[in-house]
Protein backbone atom coordinates (compact mmCIF):
# COMPACT_ATOMS: atom_id res chain seq x y z
CA UNK A 1 0.00 0.00 0.00
CA UNK A 2 2.90 2.10 1.01
CA UNK A 3 4.28 1.92 -2.76
CA UNK A 4 0.77 2.95 -4.28
CA UNK A 5 0.98 6.02 -1.98
CA UNK A 6 4.26 6.62 -2.92
CA UNK A 7 3.38 6.13 -6.63
CA UNK A 8 0.60 8.64 -6.25
CA UNK A 9 2.67 11.34 -4.72
CA UNK A 10 5.02 11.08 -7.76
CA UNK A 11 2.89 11.08 -10.35
CA UNK A 12 1.22 14.47 -8.65
CA UNK A 13 4.64 15.86 -8.26
CA UNK A 14 5.64 14.96 -11.97
CA UNK A 15 1.93 16.42 -13.08
CA UNK A 16 0.21 13.68 -13.65
CA UNK A 17 -3.27 14.12 -13.10
CA UNK A 18 -5.65 11.45 -11.27
CA UNK A 19 -8.78 12.87 -10.25
CA UNK A 20 -9.62 11.68 -6.37
CA UNK A 21 -12.25 8.96 -7.48
CA UNK A 22 -9.86 7.52 -9.30
CA UNK A 23 -7.03 7.44 -6.61
CA UNK A 24 -9.67 6.36 -3.76
CA UNK A 25 -10.13 3.14 -6.69
CA UNK A 26 -6.77 2.33 -6.87
CA UNK A 27 -6.37 1.80 -3.87
CA UNK A 28 -9.23 -0.61 -2.88
CA UNK A 29 -8.66 -2.19 -6.22
CA UNK A 30 -4.60 -3.15 -5.11
CA UNK A 31 -5.86 -4.57 -1.88
CA UNK A 32 -4.80 -8.06 -1.27
CA UNK A 33 -7.07 -11.16 -0.51
CA UNK A 34 -6.50 -10.73 3.19
CA UNK A 35 -8.66 -7.76 2.62
CA UNK A 36 -11.93 -9.41 1.66
CA UNK A 37 -14.32 -8.45 4.62
CA UNK A 38 -12.59 -4.81 4.57
CA UNK A 39 -13.69 -4.75 0.69
CA UNK A 40 -17.18 -6.27 2.10
CA UNK A 41 -17.93 -3.82 4.97
CA UNK A 42 -17.39 -0.86 2.42
CA UNK A 43 -19.14 -1.98 -0.04
CA UNK A 44 -22.12 -2.89 2.07
CA UNK A 45 -21.74 0.40 4.21
CA UNK A 46 -21.43 2.37 0.54
CA UNK A 47 -18.70 4.58 2.74
CA UNK A 48 -17.34 8.06 1.07
CA UNK A 49 -14.44 7.99 2.44
CA UNK A 50 -11.22 10.34 1.78
CA UNK A 51 -8.17 8.79 0.98
CA UNK A 52 -6.68 10.08 4.29
CA UNK A 53 -9.61 8.52 5.87
CA UNK A 54 -9.46 5.22 3.70
CA UNK A 55 -5.87 4.95 4.52
CA UNK A 56 -6.32 5.06 8.18
CA UNK A 57 -9.26 2.40 8.21
CA UNK A 58 -7.07 0.00 6.18
CA UNK A 59 -4.16 0.57 8.48
CA UNK A 60 -6.18 -0.01 11.73
CA UNK A 61 -7.84 -2.90 9.78
CA UNK A 62 -4.80 -4.54 9.03
CA UNK A 63 -3.42 -4.30 12.55
CA UNK A 64 -6.46 -6.35 13.48
CA UNK A 65 -5.96 -8.98 11.18
CA UNK A 66 -2.40 -9.33 12.74
CA UNK A 67 -3.27 -9.10 15.93
CA UNK A 68 -1.81 -5.76 16.97
CA UNK A 69 1.23 -6.39 14.84
CA UNK A 70 2.53 -3.89 12.48
CA UNK A 71 3.44 -4.74 8.97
Amino acid sequence: MLMLMVFLAEAAEYGGELDYNTQIEMVYKNLSKDFVSFKVAYNVGNKELGLTELMRQLQAYELMINDGVPV
